[in-house]
C-alpha cells in the first residue's frame, strides 16, 4: 500500500505543481490546495480531470472539506484504486 500511495504521489506532486504554476518542492502533502498553493476553482476542476485521466479515478463528487490538502488528493486517489486507506509519506 506504501508503494501504491508514494507512485501515486509522485505523480500527483508533479500535476499540481504544473497546473497550479508552482515550484514541485512546495508541493508537499500538507500543502493546502488553494490557501498554500493558490489553487482557484478552474485549477481544481482541471486537477479533477487530468487524476482522470492519469490515474483512472473519479475526484468529483468528493467532500470539499475532506479534500483539502494534496496529501488528501492523493490519500483519496489511492483508495479509490485499491478500496483502502494508504499509510501517509512525509514529502
Amino acid at each position: 500500500m506504501e508503494a501504491e500511495y508514494e507512485d501515486v504521489w509522485d505523480e500527483l506532486r508533479t500535476l499540481c505543481a504544473h497546473i497550479m504554476s508552482v515550484p514541485p518542492e512546495h508541493v508537499v502533502p500538507q500543502a493546502r490546495l488553494v490557501a498554500d498553493l493558490g489553487a482557484d476553482s478552474l485549477d481544481v476542476t482541471e486537477l479533477q480531470v487530468a487524476s482522470e485521466e492519469r490515474f483512472g479515478v473519479s475526484l468529483k463528487g468528493s467532500d470539499p472539506a475532506a479534500v483539502s490538502t494534496v496529501g488528501d488528493v492523493a490519500a483519496l486517489i489511492v483508495r479509490q484504486r485499491t478500496g483502502s486507506a494508504p499509510g501517509v509519506v512525509a514529502g
